[in-house]
């Protein structure tokens, strides 16, 4: 395993900041040293906008992608996939991605064993 070995996560979320934080928490956690955290913020209205901007502060491993409103729709349920998806792929620069939502939570060795 190179230094270089980059495991993103992108992680869509929309009003669900409880769920959220234990979800970063997990990926903060995992084993494998060069991680990137991706957060798409999807016009959260319950917080999550400012816990974002304090994670990013505390912790460079995270970035964050603000959209204005959440892009699902009944007409088109998949497509937070790939708005909140591309969003977050427009920012990565790892060798690996992961697509998640904020009630996935992987193990503390999940990207290590990936890689």
């Amino acid at each position: 395993m190179k230094k270089s070995d980059l495991f993103t996560v992108i992680v869509i979320t929309y009003n669900r900041l409880p769920l959220l934080k234990e979800t970063v928490a997990a990926l903060q956690r995992q084993t494998h040293e060069n991680v990137e955290i991706i957060v798409v913020n999807n016009g959260c209205t319950d917080g999550t906008f400012e816990y974002l901007n304090d994670l990013t502060e505390s912790d460079d491993r995270v970035k964050v992608a603000h959209l204005d409103e959440n892009p699902w729709s009944i007409n088109d349920p998949h497509k937070p996939y790939v708005v909140s998806g591309n969003a977050g792929l427009e920012i990565s620069t790892g060798d690996y991605v992961l697509l998640n939502f904020d009630d996935d939570y992987i193990s503390d060795d999940y990207a290590e064993k990936m890689v």
